[in-house]
């Protein structure tokens, strides 16, 4: 059987929120985009559903916000930690000023990845699905994809290859970038009806059994909730544990979900935090999102730094293609604006996750932020991306910490 062959400028490998993004805008830039995926959409997606306010300014610059919002999805305004002994803290996102909107949200992924895809195709992308890419297309630099739909082998030839395939390596490897699961985190969720005490907050437990690691209830309606757990995975020695058996013991804990009903199966993911661990540009190809690492360490949240990532994306090909040099060298623009705004803080959180994300250590944050505002601010920065995790190993967070 012959190869379907398609032609583009730009293919993108992955219909998840940094491809359809990237695609959408660099076809209203007015190049020839094919967006693949090995999905029929829509379709589902593992994840905790939550849209941090650091997401919305992105959004709206997409034109996708009042959407989002006129289609009723739950506005989320501040987050509740609660510690092992149960103290709480309840972080209101207007109370800082963190340059953000003092809103988040929580849209199933199942909705959020199928508009996002709709607004790619609207503004002119081409989407195939049901490709299932598996190796590059090599000349003298990478030239575009190879893989299989179900009515025989697929070819898509592009001046410029992206990824955009979120956790799963299999195409990294075939590209050189990454040959084995770097260190990051195991997580479960499910989607549960009958839950109680939902507000307009983000719910994390720190529990001395989820160590290292949480669990979250996200309100996705009045009482139905996705409920879920992650733990750093390889950060401790001996077997796995079994996530989806902490996730039972922890909601049988908890008086609100004791008579929670699951609406569907629960569903286990990986998620990388590894940035800046691989490259994320090579000659004729770029990396986008998660498949670069791009998932905050200590929320797990990813859809907000894909979106920013290809937004930088679309700058740096529009750039790349308008001067004829995809190489790694015409592609560096992306790579160093990604190490500039990320890798700081993700090397500063590895440190923090090392050193001060214990049970007993995040009780005395929660404690103290209760009546440090300043501390508060330093955490909920942190904790949204937007302020510097070194600042936790400051003279005056320390100050913060050990003053009566």
């Amino acid at each position: 059987m012959s190869a379907a062959v398609e032609t583009a400028e730009v293919v993108i490998v992955g219909a998840g929120p940094a491809g359809s993004t990237l695609a959408a805008l660099l076809a209203a830039r007015g190049h020839d985009v094919v967006l693949v995926d090995r999905a029929a959409f829509p379709r589902d997606k593992t994840c905790g559903d939550g849209l941090t306010p650091r997401a919305i300014p992105v959004l709206a610059r997409l034109g996708l916000l009042p959407r989002l919002q006129a289609n009723g999805y739950r506005a989320i305004h501040g987050a509740r930690l609660i510690a092992a002994d149960g103290d709480t803290w309840h972080m209101r996102f207007a109370d800082y000023d963190l340059r953000l909107p003092d809103f988040g949200l929580v849209v199933p992924r199942l909705e959020l990845d199928e508009l996002l895809r709709q607004h790619a195709v609207e503004q002119g992308a081409r989407f195939l699905a049901t490709a299932d890419i598996t190796r590059p297309l090599h000349g003298p630099a990478v030239i575009g994809v190879c893989g299989r739909r179900p009515d025989g082998p697929l070819t898509v030839q592009a001046r410029l290859t992206v990824l955009a395939t979120g956790a799963a390596i299999g195409l990294l490897r075939s590209f050189g970038i990454l040959r084995t699961m770097p260190i990051g985190i195991n997580a479960v969720r499910g989607y549960f009806a009958g839950v109680a005490d939902l507000a307009d907050t983000f719910d994390f437990y720190f529990e001395h059994d989820l160590a290292p690691g949480y669990a979250w209830i996200f309100p996705v309606s009045a009482d139905r909730a996705n409920v879920g757990l992650g733990m750093l995975r390889g950060a401790r020695s001996g077997p796995p544990p079994d996530l989806r058996a902490r996730l039972a013991d922890f909601m049988q804990r908890q008086p609100r979900l004791r008579h929670a009903t699951p609406l569907g199966p629960l569903k286990s993911y990986p998620i990388r935090i590894d940035f800046p661990a691989c490259p994320v540009v090579g000659d004729g190809f770029l990396v986008v999102g998660e498949a670069a690492g791009l998932v905050n360490p200590v929320t797990g949240e990813g859809i907000d730094l894909a979106l920013e990532s290809a937004e930088i994306a679309a700058d740096a090909i529009h750039v790349a293609l308008a001067l004829g040099d995809t190489t790694a060298h015409g592609l560096r623009s992306y790579a160093r604006t990604l190490h500039r705004r990320y890798a700081g803080f993700f090397r500063g959180v590895r440190v923090l996750l090392r050193l001060a994300t214990g049970p007993t250590a995040l009780g005395i944050l929660i404690r103290r932020a209760q009546r440090r505002p300043w501390l508060a601010r330093t955490i909920a920065g942190i904790n949204l991306g937007v302020a510097s995790p070194w600042l936790a190993f400051s003279p005056r967070t320390w100050w913060e910490l050990l003053r009566g």
